[in-house]
This record gives C-alpha cells, structure tokens and sequence, in this order.
C-alpha cells in the first residue's frame, strides 16, 4: 500500500503555506506548481507537515502555518490577533 504524506508548500507572495499531498518531495513540488493560483508568487519552499498540521488536516481544518514553523491557530489571543493582521496585508493575494 501506498503512503502519502502532505506537505506545506510556502509562497512569495502568501503569508501561509498550502497543503499539498503527494507521495515524496519531488511530486509535492510538482503538484503546487499545478494548483499554483495568479498572486501567489513563486514556490519558496516545500516542507512535510508535522503530526499537529496532519491531524488537522485529517479534520479537514485550514492549516496555516508560517515559514518559520510558528502557526497563528496555536499561541495567545494576542499571537492571534498579530496573525490577523499580518494575513490582512495579505489580502489583496489571497
């Protein structure tokens, strides 16, 4: 049986990444560059998601997680709010 992973494809122009599934990095590369949508900018990087992201994921939940491994769903109400704001420059992308 085969195993797929999901993994986080982090854009130019997006504060978040998106979730991609695939079976290794090479085809999760290759699958954002197809769902590539105008105003992302370019894929910055690809990355697998860690147990957190996959649960959520599993839920079907957005994950949103940041290049640098913070996420705006996890953290203080304050951490939250920063979040928002950062996703609302932003915006105009999304």
């Amino acid at each position: 049986m085969t195993r797929w992973h999901y993994y986080l494809a982090f854009w130019s122009r997006r504060s978040t990444a998106t979730v991609v599934p695939a079976l290794n990095r090479s085809q999760a590369r290759d699958r954002a560059h197809a769902r590539q949508k105008a105003g992302y900018g370019s894929l910055v990087a690809i990355q697998q998601a860690n147990e957190a992201d996959r649960r959520l994921i599993r839920q079907g939940v957005w994950v949103r997680r940041r290049r640098n491994g913070s996420s705006p769903q996890f953290g203080s109400a304050p951490a939250r709010a920063a979040a928002r704001r950062q996703r609302s420059l932003y915006r105009p992308w999304l």
